[in-house]
């Protein structure tokens, strides 16, 4: 858990290594969240070179290209299920935001849960995938998903961080445009990594 602004420090000094590269690669990306159609390729393509950042490979934009193309049916898939969860999970939220009660208010804290507890495990989910031989989108969602069980505190503490990270960037409107992506898919790289050598 404490080694968590460690993990970020060296996602930031790998970022700096390539921070020209990544300033253009995080603008297209966030160019492609707004597309909806090419948002999940585009992050799947950033970890993957996000990992050969972390390894010190040399990268250029063939390599963001190629890992786009030869992830995008995964992608397509794993994009669907953020639209269908985070859309049921806000329409249920939504619904009952009104109701009185206490089972009412059960449900909110239960549909606010199920968002946190989705969000972590989609933190784990692209990092893990391609360390993963078999790559197949549920058997790397059920991975995630035993990541996050099996590390409660660490995942609490990751996606607490994350969100602040988020809202930073959000808030402050350059940060995002220029690092945010990059930033997140270095750092959860190096998580990942971390988590799966303590095994």
């Amino acid at each position: 858990m404490f080694g968590l602004p460690r993990l970020l420090a060296r996602a930031i000094q790998a970022w700096w290594r390539e921070f020209v590269f990544l300033l253009i690669l995080n603008f297209l990306w966030l160019l492609a969240q707004f597309t909806v159609v090419l948002a999940a390729p585009a992050t799947a393509g950033f970890v993957a070179v996000a990992r050969q950042i972390v390894d010190r490979e040399l990268v250029d934009f063939g390599d963001f290209w190629r890992a786009v193309r030869d992830n995008l049916a995964a992608a397509w898939l794993w994009g669907l299920a953020q639209l269908v969860i985070y859309g049921v999970l806000a329409f249920n939220l939504w619904y009952y935001a009104g109701s009185a009660g206490a089972p009412a208010l059960a449900l909110r804290y239960a549909w606010t849960l199920m968002v946190v507890v989705w969000f972590a495990i989609n933190l784990y989910f692209w990092p893990l995938y391609f360390e993963q031989v078999d790559r197949r989108f549920t058997t790397t969602l059920g991975n995630a998903a035993k990541m996050a069980l099996l590390n409660p505190g660490f995942t609490i503490a990751y996606a607490g961080l994350a969100v602040i990270l988020i809202a930073a960037g959000v808030l402050s409107g350059v940060l995002l445009g220029a690092v945010l992506g990059a930033w997140l898919a270095l750092w959860g790289v190096l998580v990942v990594r971390q988590i799966l050598e303590r095994r």
